[in-house]
Parts: structure tokens; sequence; C-alpha cells
């Protein structure tokens, strides 16, 4: 049911001041089918406030959305359609959302032209949606939700307070919101906090509430039709410069840069293909989005002849003041690679697990103490990993090896851990004699007695 604008004068009968206000009958929230006019108080508005009620909000609740995990990204798939018809579009949790109008009414020519258009956008896209237009975002919110066009009449669970707030005001009796108002401001601000009063307040406009602007993540997009079909990867590189250039040229413009582009070559039939180019850091250098887009498809077997291609970055981040550089110092010359595009060749020719970098976990079997990253972070792993005066090696083998006894040099430590998830050990480890060149970790289990390789010194 589409809510409809009320011309609200309750803001006297929730005053603070004269007592008479509370007179006031609820039938003064009769809906009127003209566009709104300014919320009208008994009190002197002041500039702020008439800044306020110049605005318009239409707000959309959407009650199929049920799903939490869902909810948000429909939504904001949803808000990319609002835009259509304003600027300012505000996601409100958990199925609605809200849109200022004011702006837009002339453009439409009417305010019912462009409540009427709202309505069938999402008609249009299958949606159930029930909706209201007042000057105030809760206003619009609890009418949209109640699906009413009167605000004295919107059962109090609209507001979506907290079940505790609203199980307290249903043993005052009070089960709509023009109940709500009635009540003494104080009292009702004792019993039930003063967010309700808060909110009551936003609702008739006597309050702001500033609302967050959903902004849509900008990405870069571009795509090349080609006159005839090209039949070998190799060609397509001088396709695909033009578009790189263009993203960084794109990304320079906005100080932002890119940790993943996507390349979708389409064919005359059957699905398109897809090339991931993955970047070791955020970056926009056209020669390192360029380099590793190459390396890519000088790996890439054509599955049919290529058509167009499409190029499409992830989402922008944010530039860093300065990149690590693992070679820096070691040469002078300008335009050397650096670690970060080092990496990327390697993945481009290896593959994108083949090289990663850890973190360590604060944990006490060695095996768990790591995990793999694909952040590369610069680490000192030259010296070995001291712990209470018994070394560690940098290289552990991926699963212990059988070994025979050995000649031990250093130990024991004694690692006892790991019986609350299934996987306990209770194990002393030795530095050994060196085997081939290297010294050797072993560890002797307790319970069994056996001995293990575990990991090899540098």
């Amino acid at each position: 049911m589409r809510g409809r604008i009320a011309k609200s004068r309750t803001a006297d009968l929730f005053a603070a001041a004269p007592p008479a206000a509370a007179a006031v009958a609820p039938a003064a929230l009769a809906p009127v089918a003209a566009p709104p006019a300014p919320l009208t108080l008994s009190a002197p508005l002041t500039p702020a406030a008439r800044s306020r009620t110049r605005q318009l909000w239409y707000a959309v609740v959407f009650p199929e959305l049920t799903a939490p995990d869902t909810a948000l990204l429909t939504l904001q798939r949803l808000c990319i359609h609002a835009q259509g018809f304003t600027s300012f579009v505000s996601i409100e949790p958990p199925n609605a959302l809200l849109l200022e109008i004011r702006g837009s009414v002339k453009l439409f020519g009417s305010l019912k032209t462009l409540h009427a258009e709202l309505d069938a956008c999402w008609r249009r896209l299958g949606l159930t949606a029930r909706s209201a237009i007042t000057p105030s975002t809760l206003a619009a919110l609890w009418l949209a939700r109640a699906g009413s066009a009167v605000l004295a009449e919107v059962p109090i669970a609209c507001t979506a307070w907290d079940e505790e707030v609203l199980q307290t005001l249903r043993a005052m009796g009070v089960a709509k919101v023009g109940e709500l108002m009635r009540l003494p401001r104080d009292g009702l601000a004792r019993r039930v906090g003063t967010a309700v009063v808060q909110a009551l307040d936003i609702a008739l406009g006597r309050q702001p509430a500033p609302r967050r602007a959903f902004v849509p993540k900008e990405r870069f997009r571009a795509r090349s039709d080609f006159e005839t079909e090209i039949e070998h990867a190799a060609y397509l590189q001088c396709a695909l410069e033009p578009l790189i250039a263009r993203c960084a040229q794109f990304l320079r413009e906005r100080q932002a840069g890119v940790q993943r582009l996507r390349l979708r070559l389409r064919h005359r039939s059957g699905p398109a293909t897809e090339v991931s180019l993955g970047l070791a850091s955020i970056t926009s250098e056209q020669r390192r989005l360029l380099d590793v887009a190459v390396q890519k498809l000088t790996r890439l077997e054509l599955k049919a002849p290529v058509r167009s291609m499409e190029l499409v970055s992830g989402s922008l981040r944010a530039l860093s003041a300065a990149s690590l550089d693992a070679f820096a110092g070691l040469t002078g010359a300008s335009g050397r690679d650096t670690a970060p595009q080092l990496v990327e060749r390697l993945r481009a020719r290896l593959g994108e697990e083949a090289v990663y970098g850890f973190c360590l976990i604060p944990e006490h079997r060695p095996e768990a103490a790591w995990r793999r990253v694909r952040e590369l972070r610069a680490a000192a792993a030259s010296q070995p990993i001291l712990t209470e005066g018994m070394p560690r090696p940098v290289w552990l083998l991926d699963e212990p090896l059988p070994w025979s006894k050995p000649e031990i040099l250093q130990g024991p430590e004694r690692i006892e851990s790991g019986w609350w998830d299934g996987k306990g050990v209770a194990r002393d480890y030795y530095v050994a004699n060196p085997h081939h060149g290297a010294k050797l970790w072993v560890f002797q289990e307790r319970q069994s007695k056996r001995w293990y390789l575990h990991g090899v010194f540098a």
C-alpha cells in the first residue's frame, strides 16, 4: 500500500512548553494530496530548521529482502537504479532505501509523476515495494514500513526500536505513534530513554538527521572491437596497449591504484575467455600493468578467434606514499624492475598460487605457526629464529619425514600443545649434525620414541 504525504502538526503535541498544546486532536494528522508543505509548528523555526524542511524524502521498503547475507548486496544494486532519479541515495538496513528528491520534482514535472516513476522502477525489477514521501527521513520510513498514509496510525513496531523499549511502551498502553506523541516529553525520556524522544523529534522535523550517501565503487571499464578476428594471443598485445594506457590515465586522474585487472575476450560463439591479472601491490603504473598482461597473454592458448576484448579493473584503492623496494640501492639505473614486478612476472609464468608470502601466528607447533598470504612482506630470513636459546630453521618440510637417530648437537626444546583441536603434539626438538653441508632440525616423539626430520638450516 503506497504511503501518502502527511502534513504534520504533531510537533505541537510534543512541545515541551505550553501544556495546552497537548490538547490538539490527532485529526490534525490527516493526509493531503498536494505536495507537502514545510511542517507547521507552533514554535518559530530557526534558519537551520527552515533548511531541513526544504528537504523531501522518498522511503521505499522491500519486504521480501529477508536474508541478511544477500540483502545488503541487493540494496547496493538497487541504489544504482535509484541514482537515476536523484544523486542522494542512502541505505537503511535491513531492507529499505531513502532518497532525497526535492531537486528532482521539477525535472519530472510534479511530485506525483516522480513518485509514480520511482514505484514503477521497482515493479520493472520484479520487486514488491512500499513507499512514502514526507519532509523527514524517519516519518517517510515509518509510513513506508506500515503501508500507512497517517503518521499517527503507524504501529510502534514500525519504528524498529529495541524489543525491550517496545515491550515497555506496550505495557504503558501505547500501540501507535500518535498515542506515543501525546505522552509528556520528560516522563517518556525517563521511562524509555532519550533515544525515543530524539527519534520522534527527527520524525517531526524538529531535529536534523544526517544520512550517509551511497557511493558506488568506481571501476575502469573499456572495450575494443576488432575489424578482423584475432587468432593468436601474441597479436592481442598491440590491441591491449591502448586499453592499458587509458586505464593508467584513469587511475592517475583519481590518484588511485588497483591490485587486480580482468581481461574478457569475446568469441564469435561460446562463452568469453576470462583472464585474471593479479599484481603484487597496488599500482597505477602503466609499465607494470602492461607487463603483467603481456606475461599472461604469452602463455594463453586461445580456444577460438577473438572478436573483441574488454578490460575491467578491480576496486580502486588508495596509493601509498611510498612503495617498498627490495632492490633499492643496488642499482642506480632508472626504470629498474622492483620487487613487486618480479613477483608479478613469476606469478604470471608459474601461476597465482606459486609465489606467496607468509605471516607468523602465535602458536607453539611449528607447522601451525605460519600461514601463506598473497601479500609479500619484507622478512629478515638470513638468520635463524631463536626461541629461548634454541634456533629454529626457516625451511620446514611440508610433512615430517621418518629419520634414523641422529648425532645431537643442541637440545632439547620440548613442544607439547594442540590437545584442544585433536592435533596435539608432544615432541623434543634437537639440532642435529650436518647432512650434506646443512644442519638438521629433528624431533623425537615422546610417546613412540620415533625420530623425524622437520626442518633444514640454511
